[in-house]
């Protein structure tokens, strides 16, 4: 068991109605701290009701709870169960915005999913505006970045229970946006590495997980961590999540910024890339993974041997 927890911090300075500078300052350096020794953190007091919350993960689990023939009426596109080819045990629901397809289970899933991505949408603008200070950029510079929204997407998941001689629901990997916004049920499972270690981080209804992706660990020219995380499925039991993907757009170009190079006389740590580019390939480990795990695509892919 490792010896030390994911940081849990209260954002809740960002969200009130008076300004309180030196709060939201203090927020802004432990989420600093976080994203360089982890990458991973939790929050509370978001903003995000927890009646919302916990009734879109309802939904979710209703719709998983769904027959076969109804689940599959969805598109390939938006609906995936895993195979025995597959890295991983679990099913998925994809949405990419705008929305334009939703299965007819459970009724007022739509109106649920807007009303949460709405939600984690507001939240993410908060995010992205504290890691542009955290990483002392220009005001708005990752606004500006991030410009367009077609690449963010919310995943519902479903996890199998695990059997004797395969636990695994996640291989081992990194998100590959700029960060992504988790809610998990009650059931244990999720895990992020660190210093050798894999730390357990356990279910909480109100809070929320944050991750920083290989998008920010890039530009920040490895300031900033992409933690590797996996998830371990718990025997006899379903375990259910929901992530939302702050992404940028399918053409933008990716390296590190001159903030984190040239300006401080640092050597780019990779090579810029396109990022659909990228994400086709990281699509591609999960399609068609490889026979040995040492050959998925990682972000060090484009990695620059100094």
């Amino acid at each position: 068991m490792a010896s030390f927890d994911i940081p849990t911090i209260d954002v809740s300075p960002f969200f009130r109605l008076e300004e309180n500078e030196e709060a939201k300052k203090k927020v802004i350096v432990q989420i600093r701290e976080a994203c360089v020794n982890y990458g991973f953190f939790q929050i509370v007091n978001h903003g995000i009701p927890l009646e919302l919350l916990s009734g879109t993960m309802d939904m979710y689990k209703t719709f998983f709870a769904s027959s076969d023939e109804e689940k599959l009426a969805v598109p390939f596109n938006n609906y995936l169960k895993s195979t025995k080819n597959s890295s991983g045990t679990y099913e998925h629901l994809l949405f990419r915005f705008p929305f334009n397809v939703f299965p007819n289970i459970p009724p007022h899933f739509k109106q649920v999913l807007e009303a949460i991505v709405s939600q984690f949408t507001k939240l993410g603008v908060v995010l992205e505006g504290i890691i542009n200070e955290c990483l002392g950029l220009p005001p708005d510079f990752l606004a500006n970045y991030r410009n367009d929204r077609s690449r963010d997407s919310l995943l519902g998941l479903h996890y199998f229970p695990a059997i004797e001689d395969d636990n695994t629901g996640k291989t081992a990997h990194e998100d590959p946006g700029c960060f992504t916004i988790l809610y998990q049920d009650e059931v244990r499972g999720l895990e992020v590495h660190k210093d050798d270690q894999w730390i357990p981080i356990a279910p909480s209804k109100d809070k929320l997980i944050v991750n920083i992706g290989d998008v920010i660990q890039v530009l920040s020219n490895n300031k900033f961590k992409s933690a590797t995380h996996r998830v371990v499925r718990p025997s006899e039991t379903n375990r259910y999540s929901y992530a939302f993907f702050y992404n940028v757009h399918g053409d933008k170009w990716v390296e590190p910024l001159p903030q984190f190079t040239k300006e401080i006389g640092e050597s780019p740590k990779y090579r810029g890339f396109v990022f659909e580019e990228y994400h086709q390939l990281r699509i591609k480990n999960r399609s068609h993974p490889p026979d040995r795990p040492e050959d998925l695509i990682h972000i060090t892919h484009y990695s620059i041997s100094n």
